[in-house]
């Protein structure tokens, strides 16, 4: 590939990468704001409580939707495509009435489940019987606008995406706080459930505009390509449900051997490693998948896309982690009360979780890009079964300390597992230069994290912030061989940045 075209798409990614990233780095302030004046006023265990919320949440929604947001933005994409608007406009109304239906579906499924999960996480306290169906609302919200993105992903509204993303944190912040203070843990449901309902009011604002509200729940033309949609997403439904089903049996296994204040610090240090990190893979889904979905038929451009994505997340997060991780006691101090000053270690643990997530989620892209849901599926559950098994048994053996390690474990085994397993059925090959960005950023981190375990006060700085700068270093000079807005930049600043491709 010639030397303009590499440096385009590379380029490309960095703006959207840059775009979103930037986005959510203003989420990021004001997800500390919230953060902070949340454990304020709620404490460990009304952040576990909240905690065990979400997690039934997801679990309810990832088993309700059918797989629609994924499936209904690679169909979409694909007419976007075609340039076909009647067709785009009808299939906007396909999704919309499928989701209204799967929120019916949810519905049930929270009345339905209430008093098992109420066993699980209340030790079926009769008083709690139906908490667990008061999540209702929030999983009703959280289906239609899941609906409502994948329009605007599909039809590359990526803008207004990043826009609604920053909206959505200011609500979720003026609207969580409040609540949280007048109600304490009395008001974590009534919270979650307004914040969620809120969300989806700012997504329609934005979608409507662009296509309006239209629905045919009983129309047979439209129910036949719905379930041309939900056929191909039934097994991503099969994944998600893995997917937050482990994430929920964490967290009740988590209450069975600790408290609910752990599974609170646990959910706070996975929300710094997971959440904060997120900075980087915020143009995943939005600009990445359905750009990888345009090519996925073609096996040069298709590696090529993955490969420079690989490149730009690796590169953009190694720094990130190293700054984080060394100043770890910082953040986290900013973040939250000095309570969770405990869950330290355990971030620096689960360090590795976001660094390989770096590298295999571009990777685990490939199938949803070909439709190929069943191989989907089975690398999802190996994954998630796998996660469960080491967050689970670390922490039953090393307590906190141990799930981090136990989420960078499972990080490393999907990334083996998705890597080996496409590479043969896809024909996925990584370039020699994506190999060398790994490696030795995987060598910078690991020195960071070293660093931060044996070294305390001055020494753990001046080292972590030396390993920091040489990251960032290596990290502006590999990307700079194939970008043109980073050479434009070198040049004026007179650093040489030898470009390999030309």
């Amino acid at each position: 590939m010639s030397a303009a075209k590499r440096t385009t798409t590379i380029d490309h990614v960095l703006k959207y990468t840059g775009i979103f990233g930037g986005v959510q780095g203003l989420n990021v302030l004001i997800s500390v704001a919230r953060s902070k004046l949340a454990t304020k006023l709620l404490g460990a265990a009304g952040m576990g409580f909240m905690g065990v919320y979400l997690a039934i949440n997801e679990f309810v929604t990832s088993s309700s939707n059918l797989g629609i947001p994924f499936s209904s933005v690679r169909h979409i994409s694909e007419l976007f495509e075609s340039d076909d608007a009647e067709a785009i406009r009808h299939f906007v109304c396909v999704v919309r009435t499928c989701c209204l239906w799967t929120s019916v579906l949810a519905c049930l499924l929270c009345v339905l489940c209430a008093p098992l999960l109420n066993i699980m996480f209340f030790d079926g306290c009769e008083a709690t019987t139906w908490h667990s169906a008061l999540v209702a609302p929030m999983a009703v919200a959280s289906i239609v606008t899941g609906g409502e993105i994948s329009i605007l992903k599909g039809t590359r509204r990526l803008k207004r995406v990043a826009t609604i993303s920053l909206l959505s944190a200011l609500a979720l912040l003026c609207l969580t706080i409040p609540i949280f203070w007048l109600l304490a843990t009395d008001g974590i449901l009534l919270a979650l459930n307004v914040t969620a309902l809120a969300t989806l009011t700012i997504h329609m604002a934005f979608t409507l505009p662009l296509f309006p509200y239209r629905v045919s729940p009983f129309s047979a033309s439209v129910l036949r390509d719905g379930w041309g949609m939900i056929r191909i997403g039934i097994p991503y439904v099969f994944a998600a449900m893995a997917g937050s089903g482990c994430a929920m049996a964490v967290s009740a296994l988590l209450l069975r051997f600790g408290s609910i204040e752990e599974v609170g610090f646990y959910r706070a240090a996975t929300a710094v490693m997971v959440g904060y990190a997120g900075i980087v893979f915020t143009a995943l889904e939005s600009d990445f998948f359905p750009r990888l979905s345009s090519v996925n038929h073609d096996l040069i451009r298709r590696n090529l896309c993955i490969n420079q994505q690989v490149q730009v997340c690796v590169s953009l997060i190694g720094p990130f982690l190293i700054a984080l991780a060394v100043m770890m006691p910082v953040v986290l101090h900013i973040i939250y009360a000095d309570e969770f000053m405990i869950i330290e270690s355990m971030t620096l643990a689960a360090v590795f979780y976001s660094f390989l997530r770096a590298v295999a989620i571009p990777i685990s892209y490939m199938a949803l890009a070909h439709g190929d849901s069943t191989l989907y599926l089975i690398m999802e559950v190996f994954s998630d079964i796998a996660m469960l098994v080491l967050v689970v048994g670390g922490y039953y053996c090393m307590g906190l300390v141990g799930a981090g390690a136990g989420l960078s474990a499972s990080a490393l085994f999907d990334l083996i597992l998705t890597g080996s397993c496409y590479a043969w059925h896809y024909g996925f090959r990584f370039e020699r230069h994506t190999v060398v960005v790994i490696v030795v950023q995987t060598l910078f981190v690991a020195a960071a994290v070293a660093t931060c375990f044996c070294l305390t006060q001055a020494p753990r700085y001046i080292l972590g912030f030396v390993v920091l700068a040489v990251s960032a270093a290596f990290a502006v000079k590999s990307l700079g061989k194939d970008s043109a807005a980073i050479q434009r930049i070198a040049r004026k600043l007179n650093i040489p940045i030898r470009d390999t491709h030309a």
